[in-house]
């Protein structure tokens, strides 16, 4: 892991270099992943194809078809199937395909013990492990095969969270798990608690500011100088109000149902959280941090394109 202001010199020893899933560590709470912006994909895609360097995706892509020798069995109200986890993930990742083996109104089952079951719902996403997805999402990536993504960084903030019906305040279930121009992303690791939210009216999101507030005035590069440094303020946190109606909104309870494992993730824009007993507009902390990091990577691929084109004239 890398743990660095955001710089040039972090971007170029990041880019091409690490392993494909590792994140540019900015500062405790804070990162970046290439697979997390459209232009650094691109920047990947580019130097993985045209410089050969190719051994990070060789060994990626190599992982992966291991999952062939992984047997699955499918089953309808017909017939039983033998496949593979390989064209499984493969299968989830195809939008056609996907409306095919997931959408149906005849569920499809699977085992992975053999083909006397157990059998288990396709949509209960047993099957998915969060990593290999994750991996298959940026191979396709990197093949030019998927969609890329709008820019935003990951996080590990820390939020108290409470329902309304429930006097209990849970401080180790949800943490701010990426930071988007336009909103942010929860990530609970519970799934009990999506019948819980549901239940709710209102949910509390108690959230520690202190440290972005410090860096707010700062410009791009002196604002990741200072996070990165480890520029820690206060431990207070600022209260939120979300309407647990966003359950129903910008696909969070599809996206919940499929969800692997004990996490689920929802979506929320800044303008659904509302304070509670101050004037913190969350946009104007995040957004702005956001901004800045998008500023810097922006400025940094330009000057390392521009270092490239400088090279290939000299060669010339």
């Amino acid at each position: 892991m890398i743990t660095a202001p955001l710089s040039i010199e972090s971007l170029k020893s990041y880019l091409g270099h690490r392993d494909l899933t590792e994140d540019l560590i900015l500062s405790k709470e804070l990162s970046f992943h290439w697979a997390n912006w459209d232009q650094t994909c691109l920047y990947q895609r580019k130097h993985f194809k045209n410089f050969h360097q190719n051994e990070k995706l060789r060994e990626l892509n190599e992982e992966l078809l291991k999952l062939r020798s992984s047997p699955i069995w499918l089953c309808n109200k017909i017939k039983v199937v033998k496949s593979d986890k390989f064209s499984l993930y493969e299968s989830y990742l195809d939008s056609r395909l996907r409306l095919t083996w997931f959408e149906r109104k005849d569920e499809i089952l699977f085992s992975e013990t053999g083909e006397q079951g157990p059998y288990y719902t396709l949509t209960s996403m047993k099957w998915m492990d969060q990593k290999i997805y994750t991996q298959f999402v940026m191979r396709k990536i990197l093949l030019e095969h998927y969609t890329l993504r709008s820019f935003r960084l990951n996080s590990k903030i820390p939020v108290s969270f409470k329902l309304d019906n429930d006097f209990n305040v849970y401080e180790d279930k949800v943490v701010i798990h990426q930071l988007s121009e336009v909103g942010v992303i929860l990530k609970i690791t519970d799934k009990k608690f999506i019948n819980k939210i549901a239940t709710a009216k209102e949910l509390e999101l108690k959230i520690p500011l202190e440290t972005y507030l410090q860096v707010k005035n700062l410009g791009s590069t002196e604002t990741f100088n200072a996070l990165a440094a480890g520029a820690i303020g206060k431990t207070e946190r600022v209260s939120f109000k979300l309407s647990a109606k966003i359950l129903n909104f910008y696909g969070n309870s599809q996206n919940a149902k499929r969800s692997s494992g004990e996490e689920f993730f929802i979506f929320a824009k800044y303008e659904d959280l509302n304070p509670v007993s101050n004037q913190i507009d969350l946009k104007k902390i995040f957004k702005p941090i956001v901004e800045k990091a998008k500023l810097i990577i922006t400025k940094s691929l330009e000057e390392m394109q521009n270092e490239k084109n400088k090279k290939m004239r000299m060669a010339a």
